[in-house]
């Protein structure tokens, strides 16, 4: 008899994790909130360990033929005058290997290699959990039970599985004192094929855009204490934003007033997810859901598909799940501490704290 596995979100990690079960003759279900799987959010990088994973899962060529055309970042002043430039490959773990891409084309690509032995449950979610010895038992949304062999949350940063199962976020979040929102902006914001960064001391506004009809902009700003809001109330979060970059130059303006109307506004702190342990009784957690490293380390692609196969492979390769989960915890970890410590180097770089260090990186560059 198949063992049974339910997996919580459908992003890079949960449809990963659900590729690699379905391989190992597992009963894969996958539950959503949303009413398809999770898209949006800025271009993404597949480098490093996470290349060898598209590799044995045979999207490399997929991948390669979504790869973005960026050529380079430039570093603007308030003139939108370019002070200094930086490659791709200056930045790459694999230089010429390294694949920048949407983040939707990803997510895309590895969904259809889900299609055939992956049941899915889209506009739902988790209530309850129980455990027994021998099942994980969950209620659902629409009321209706079911019970597993094993449940992997997958379901991000405020990840519910983790809240029922391990306890409140508060107890596992490491706040890295800044917040940032992303959101599409029109073409006109952007230079074709290129990511052009923008500075003042512990502020930050970045915009990507590949021609296709739309750019991406990310604001980030520094914050040496937390931010008290309800995250329900997205009005009062844009007016976070729109105060921190009050009478700010270059571009700004231009996206504050796209912010003031945004339908779709993302807005969240900039943390880690630091835990003990991923694993407890029969649920594990893997992505940002167990080990969120903060974008400006740019590793979180690379830990969502490498946790999701390293659990796979551990679960395919024992019997027992208990020694599986052992062998996840014990072996993943010092890969995990390494890229999450690389975080401080990445906000020095992105969000320097005053203008004399903003100007020292960028005639590092010239």
């Amino acid at each position: 008899m198949k063992k049974s596995v339910l997996i919580s979100g459908a992003s890079i990690a949960g449809l990963t994790m659900a590729y690699w079960m379905n391989q190992y003759g597992y009963e894969v279900t996958l539950v959503e909130t949303s009413l398809a799987p999770r898209m949006g959010g800025t271009p993404i990088d597949v480098r490093g360990d996470s290349l060898d994973t598209a590799k044995r899962m045979g999207i490399i060529e997929e991948l390669n033929a979504a790869r973005l055309p960026t050529m380079c970042m430039e570093f603007m002043n308030a003139d939108n005058k370019v002070e200094a430039k930086m490659l791709v490959d200056e930045i790459s773990i694999r230089p010429g290997e390294d694949i920048e891409i949407r983040r939707d084309d990803l997510v895309k690509i590895i969904y259809a290699k889900t299609q055939k032995g992956v049941a899915y449950k889209f506009g739902n979610q988790i209530q309850t959990v129980e455990q027994s010895d021998d099942k994980v038992t969950v209620t659902f949304q629409d009321g209706t039970d079911e019970s597993y062999d094993l449940l992997i949350g997958a379901d991000g940063l405020h990840s519910g599985v983790r809240r029922l199962v391990f306890g409140p976020e508060e107890q596992f979040t490491k706040f890295l004192k800044f917040y940032f929102t992303i959101m599409q902006v029109d073409e006109s914001f952007g230079k074709k094929n290129t990511g052009q960064v923008y500075n003042v001391p512990n502020k930050m506004a970045t915009i990507y855009f590949y021609n296709r009809g739309f750019a991406d902009a990310l604001l980030a700003f520094k914050s040496p204490e937390k931010i008290v809001y309800d995250f329900r109330d997205i009005e009062a979060q844009k007016k976070i934003v729109l105060g921190a970059f009050n009478n700010v130059g270059w571009k700004i303006p231009q996206l504050l007033n796209v912010i003031k109307n945004a339908k779709n506004f993302y807005f969240d702190q900039g943390c880690q997810i630091k835990m003990p342990t991923w694993t407890n009784g029969r649920v594990a957690l893997i992505g940002d859901a167990g080990y969120a490293p903060g974008f400006p380390t740019g590793m979180g692609v690379t830990l969502a598909m490498q946790g999701a196969i390293i659990l796979a492979d551990a679960l395919g390769n024992n019997e027992d799940y208990k020694i599986a989960f052992a062998k996840y915890n014990e072996s993943f970890r010092p890969m995990v501490e390494t890229l999450q410590a690389t975080v401080y180097d990445g906000l020095s770089f992105l969000l320097p704290e005053t203008q004399e260090a903003i100007d020292a990186r960028n005639n590092r560059m010239q």
